[in-house]
């Protein structure tokens, strides 16, 4: 891994961090059955638990991409499982995952071994022009500053014919973790930003009945689950009715879209 001299991180940064840091309650564990995932996922029939959501939100984007071959970006790679999943479709050697966050990195390199966790601020991406074959950013683009600047980097660094690949949410200005600069209105103002950076094959999808509300409907019906089961006691269960009624509800009132999003850099010309 990289020093952290590489990054200099911003205020709305470490805000970020101390977010997600704090956020990591034993329950949260927990509820994504200590998977290290921390997205919402994608919710289908047979889906029974978070994690099983989460692997399942990997599987959608990642068969976004036609050709999974060569190498890829994990950019926000979080605590590594998304990182992890990639091994299913490329050699470590292939993978490169980059955050802003020194421990999550630190978590992720012992979850994904031999992939390579570089510090690395997805907003600026400094790697050389055509560096990828294919990016993956797992919902985290809503805190860059800004997303703008994430999509004409992310162009810049694929090579000619390469897909970027997100889940991504939309809410308000002044919504806790964003940046009222990256801010959108719609799926559609997302797919003129891509298409106004360059890409082709430009792809937005509403996903947020699958994603968000399925995610919010889960947290809140596991305290009763699990209680019923036999795996908590009451002192527990109480906390955990009262924990993940604060953690569901944290982005409630300011999510107004989830997104699936693919695009395509122009192929190069014959």
């Amino acid at each position: 891994m990289s020093s952290a001299e590489d990054v200099k991180i911003t205020h709305h940064q470490q805000r970020i961090l101390d977010f997600y840091d704090r956020g990591w309650h034993p329950l949260v564990d927990e509820y994504y059955g200590h998977s290290n995932y921390m997205n919402y996922g994608y919710w289908t029939a047979g889906i029974k638990n978070q994690a099983e959501a989460c692997e399942n939100l990997i599987g959608k984007l990642l068969a976004m991409i036609p050709n999974k071959k060569g190498n890829i970006l994990d950019a926000a790679c979080g605590r590594g499982a998304s990182t992890r999943h990639l091994l299913r479709h490329y050699r470590p050697c292939d993978i490169v995952a980059i955050n802003i966050s020194e421990k999550q990195l630190k978590q992720a390199s012992e979850l994904a071994p031999g992939c390579t966790f570089l510090l690395r601020d997805a907003a600026q991406l400094e790697f050389p022009d055509c560096s990828f074959d294919n990016i993956l950013c797992v919902e985290a683009a809503f805190h860059f500053d800004t997303r703008d600047s994430f999509y004409r980097h992310a162009f810049r660094v694929l090579k000619p014919g390469g897909y970027l690949v997100t889940s991504d949410m939309l809410g308000p200005k002044r919504w806790p973790g964003a940046v009222p600069a990256n801010a959108l209105a719609s799926p559609d103002e997302v797919a003129q930003r891509l298409a106004s950076t360059g890409f082709k094959n430009v792809q937005v999808s509403d996903a947020t009945e699958e994603c968000w509300k399925a995610f919010s409907r889960h947290m809140r019906a596991w305290p009763a689950e699990q209680r019923k089961a036999g795996r908590i006691d009451v002192a527990t269960y109480i906390a955990a009715v009262l924990f993940t009624r604060l953690f569901s509800s944290l982005f409630h009132f300011g999510v107004h879209y989830y997104l699936l999003t693919s695009a395509q850099k122009p192929p190069a010309e014959s």
